[in-house]
Parts: C-alpha cells; structure tokens; sequence
C-alpha cells in the first residue's frame, strides 16, 4: 500500500485534529453499548418477559441478535465510508444508536424488543466499522497497531465501566440499562462539530473508486478467521450470567463485577498489543489468544462455583485483547487504500455473524446439559484453531529453513 500513511503519519490533507482523533479512539464504545448493557440484567429480563420455553431463547438473543444486523451494517458502514466519508455516516449511526438503544425504556414485548436491537446493531457496527476505517487509512505498520489497539483497549475500559454501572442501574429493575444508550449523543456531538471533513477515500488515495470485483482482492480466509473469533468471544458473554446463577449468583451487579477482571485484562492487552506488535508475528499472537481463550473456557466449565468464573474469565481476557487489534492490523496489510473500509466493514460484518450464530447452535447443548457445555463447545473451538495456527508456524518455518530464497508460499500468508 502506497499513500502518506506508509511511514505512520496522517494525511497533509486532512490533518489529525481533536474530533478526529477522539472518534478514532472513542468509536469502539459503540460496540461496548451495542453488547453490554443487558449482560447483567438477562436473568432479571427472563424472569419479567419469558412466559413460554420459547422465550427463554429470545431473551438471550436479546445480547446476540444484534449480530444479524451488525453483519450488514459494519459492511454497509465501511463502503459508505470509502464513499461519502466518515462524517455522514457517523452522525447517521449515532443517532440512530441512542433512538433505538433507549426504547427498552418503554417496551414491554420481547419481540418488539428484538426489533430494536436489530438497529442497535446495525448503527453499533457502523460506527465502530467507520473509526477503524479512519485508523487504518491514516495510519501504516506499527503506529496502525498502536492506534488499533488503543482503540480496542478503550473499547474494553469503556465496557469496564458500563458493566457495574448497568450491574448497578440492573439493581433498581431491567429496563434502567437501557438508558445508557443515551451516551450515543455526545459521540454523534464530536462527529459533528470536532470531526474534520473527512474525504472519502479515493480522493485520498488520489485515484477513482476501484472497480475490482470483491472475489479478487478481498482476503476471505480472515472473514472466517473473524467467525472463529466472534463464536469464542461471544459465548461467555451471553451465558456467563447462568454459569453464576447456577452458583447461586443472581444479583446483575455482582454477575457484572464478574466480567469486570476479564474486561481488565483485555483493555491492559489490548493497549500492550502496539509493542508487542513490533517483536511477535499475526500468526504468534492469534495462537497465544486462542491458547489462552480454550484454557479459561475449560476451567470456567470444568472448575465449580464462583472461584472457576472469575479465573477462567481472568485468563479469557490475555487472550481476548489481542483479537481485534490482530485481526484488523493483518487484515489491513493486505488491502489498498480505497478498499479499507469495506475491508474492515466485512471482517467486523463476519466476526459480528458469529454472535446469534454460536447462541443458536450451542442453545441446545445448554438445554441438555446446563451452561457449562457451551463454555466447552467454545473452548473446543479455540484448541481446534490453535492447532491450525499450531501448524502453519511450524510449516512456515520449515519452509524457510528449507528454502529460504523463495517467497512465502501465498496460502500460508495470514499478515
């Protein structure tokens, strides 16, 4: 990729100032807002809206449904941003993240409720879809990792945050969550007085829309890769709250203190993952993540009570704050200029997929044999895509040690 951000500097044409700078950073709070508000209220929620055995299913998905049309509105984000710049789209999203976010204030039907929230995340995913285009496309190389991760770091604090405070609001009954979506106002205020005028990105990149058919230059192994990484990392979020109900927890601001260490962990990862990023491969640190998300899953099933949550969740979290950033720093490498917003609009589109993906297919398990079962389908799922990057390691080096003049064979090329 050749533009002005190849040596990690913004653009002479749209200097970084304070607006910009605060939706880089501050974008990925959209997708804290988009999940987590409900996570400790799903007990207190079931027990007031499900009436039938049916309902028991739509109350969890209240947390993963937003993954339909957060798949169509991260893609959508990123093309309308390659196309009209960040501004618009942003505006639009945050908007329409607040209208939507609040209306559990007011619902009392679970399927209206769903409705909402397929909005909530189609605006969710926009937003977030639409900052990382801006880091991507301002930056290059290591300081495109720091700004990545400080993204996703404080994507992670944000959720440490709005955990107890919706644990708190929970305590007074389930429908108080729902006015954290309020927070969606002064997001779209910076968009739009702080945020310069962004300009699309071929007129960035100097050059007309690039009218190459997305079979030829999008890199679709990291689409499923991001599947992979949205089924681990979704699965404890929606069945964490019945892990501790099981063990006799059922206060939301206890189960939300619960994400807390997780969340801790993940933010401090995600922040060191600029550095780390300098001395570790894409492949070295999606094995680690893997490593580390399979062995918390097993011992927060395997090891009973309250005390197997907290340190299976704790180590989830060195595993999980590397994802993101990984994920989209790679994914990045291997796009140009103007293809960086739907780029990452398709990779967050497929890890957003995951969500009512992994809850409707380990429901049943959960059914039969109780919550921990999803937490081993999930940690079964982590181990089997570590020995896949176990193996493309081992691979890659032998084929280096063996020939090291010829280029890198291209199917092992994940960054």
């Amino acid at each position: 990729m050749t533009n002005n951000a190849d040596r990690g500097t913004a653009s002479p044409l749209d200097p970084l100032n304070w607006g910009t700078k605060t939706v880089m950073l501050t974008g990925g709070i959209a997708v804290s807002l988009t999940l987590g508000p409900l996570f400790p209220v799903l007990p207190k929620i079931d027990a007031a809206l499900a009436h039938n055995p049916g309902d028991h299913l739509l109350v969890k998905l209240l947390v993963t449904v937003v993954g339909v049309t957060m798949v169509i509105g991260a893609p959508l984000g990123g093309l309308l941003t390659d196309r009209l710049g960040a501004r618009k789209v942003l505006l639009c999203s945050c908007l329409l993240l607040t209208l939507a976010g609040t209306a559990g204030l007011y619902l009392d039907s679970l399927p209206a409720l769903i409705a909402s929230r397929l909005f909530v995340g189609a605006a969710g995913s926009a937003i977030a879809a639409t900052t990382m285009t801006l880091i991507n496309s301002r930056f290059d190389g290591h300081d495109r990792a720091k700004w990545m991760g400080a993204h996703v770091s404080l994507a992670a604090l944000s959720g440490l945050i709005l955990q107890p405070v919706s644990g708190l609001l929970g305590e007074f009954g389930w429908r108080w969550p729902f006015a954290l979506y309020f927070l969606g106002l002064p997001l779209a205020a910076v968009a739009l007085f702080g945020l310069g005028n962004e300009r699309p990105a071929h007129r960035l990149a100097g050059s007309a829309p690039s009218a190459q058919s997305l079979l030829t230059w999008f890199p679709t192994r990291f689409a499923v890769l991001a599947v992979c990484i949205g089924s681990v990392t979704y699965i404890p979020t929606v069945y964490l709250p019945f892990l501790m109900r099981q063990a006799g927890v059922s206060s939301p601001f206890l189960i939300s203190l619960v994400g807390f260490a997780d969340s801790t962990v993940a933010a401090i990862m995600s922040m060191l993952y600029g550095k780390v990023h300098r001395i570790v491969s894409s492949h070295a640190a999606f094995a680690f993540s893997f490593f580390c998300t399979g062995t918390a899953m097993l011992i927060t099933a395997i090891v009973p009570g309250v005390v197997g949550v907290v340190v299976g969740m704790t180590v989830f979290g060195l595993g999980m704050g590397w994802f993101v950033p990984n994920l989209m720093t790679a994914a990045a490498k291997q796009v140009t200029l103007d293809q960086q917003g739907r780029t990452v609009g398709l990779v967050k589109g497929s890890h957003y997929l995951a969500a009512p993906l992994c809850t409707i297919v380990v429901e049943p398990l959960s059914r039969q044999f109780g919550p921990e079962s999803a937490m081993l389908a999930g940690g079964a799922l982590s181990f089997c895509v570590l020995a896949v990057f176990g193996y493309q390691i081992v691979l890659r080096r032998r084929v280096q040690s063996v020939v090291i003049t010829e280029p890198e064979t291209p199917s092992l090329r994940w960054s």
